[in-house]
């Protein structure tokens, strides 16, 4: 049961896309079960969207094209006492804001990630790839042997502590949520699981955009190497070898899945789904190997 007594929240959707997209946002906002003092908010990342939707505020984040400098303009505009970060290809449960405070947060508390899951009946390869891999679920990120981590496509902030951390860093492509995860426990916060506020996220529908984003990805492992000592990527073709040293007896394998594949109830993949997924792993551990070389700055639109 929800805390009749819950804190005014403003949920952020950070948005950069074309008009139907845009109605995809505004839709997701709306569908949210709200309180008085709640503030819907839409970070328009790329211009496209003319006048005030009902209900939904939009705060326009020109200049950095990037989930980063969005979040934060999302951020300075919201009033509430927590912040729901969502990203606009999530689909929420109408009670996802009160999921959130079925229990009590205790005062040290800056950050709880609720749980992402793989829309299900995916089409396309790439789509049925990242439901079933789920890299996005968050039992991995936070078994992270480093530190544990969330992604910011389903996280509840306290605005205390995302004022105090500054935000976001702006400037780069990734590992933004990585990176704020981290300086909020630097800062003495803590971050806290509730899985039963869980999204549905819909994964890159074409090889082309999962290529992409997986530079994109390792781009960033890269840039939190620079940038915390100690901290080293894992690159798939270094899990795939453990683990396959580990089935031989030798070494200890990998502790935990990256991409994701801790989250329990993963339906068992046919065959030919094996075989495919296989060949789309080994294209994505080239580009992986690419993306660490790569730069994580982002380019300011023209």
């Amino acid at each position: 049961m929800t805390d009749p007594a819950r804190p005014p929240v403003s949920v952020v959707v950070p948005f950069a896309g074309d008009e139907l997209a845009a109605r995809d946002a505004i839709a997701l906002l709306r569908s949210l079960e709200t309180e008085p003092g709640d503030e819907l908010i839409l970070a328009d990342n790329c211009g496209a969207i003319v006048g005030e939707p009902d209900g939904v505020s939009v705060v326009h984040a020109d200049g950095e094209r990037s989930p980063a400098h969005a979040r934060n303009t999302g951020g300075r505009h919201a009033h509430g006492d927590w912040i729901l970060f969502l990203d606009a290809d999530v689909r929420a449960p109408r009670d996802l804001i009160g999921r959130f405070f079925t229990r009590p947060i205790d005062e040290h508390v800056g950050a709880i990630t609720g749980d992402i899951k793989g829309i299900e009946g995916a089409r396309t390869l790439a789509a049925r790839y990242g439901a079933s891999r789920n890299f996005l679920g968050q039992r991995s990120h936070l078994a992270n042997p480093y530190r544990p981590r969330s992604s910011s496509a389903n996280l509840l902030v306290r605005r205390a502590a995302f004022a105090q951390s500054g935000g976001y860093v702006e400037g780069i492509r990734a590992a933004e949520d990585t990176d704020f995860i981290w300086r909020l426990s630097d800062l003495g916060w803590a971050l806290e699981f509730r899985p039963w506020a869980v999204v549905d996220h819909e994964y890159r529908t074409s090889l082309r955009d999962l290529r992409h984003q997986w530079r994109g990805y390792a781009a960033g492992a890269a840039w939190l190497a620079r940038r915390y000592p100690g901290f080293e990527p894992d690159p798939s073709f270094n899990r795939a070898a453990r683990r396959l040293l580990k089935r031989l007896g030798i070494g200890p394998g990998v502790a935990f899945r990256a991409d994701g594949r801790t989250a329990p109830g993963r339906p068992r993949l046919r065959r030919r789904e094996q075989a495919e997924f296989f060949l789309v792993d080994v294209i994505l551990g080239v580009e992986e190997q690419i993306g660490l070389r790569m730069s994580n700055e982002t380019q300011r639109k023209q």
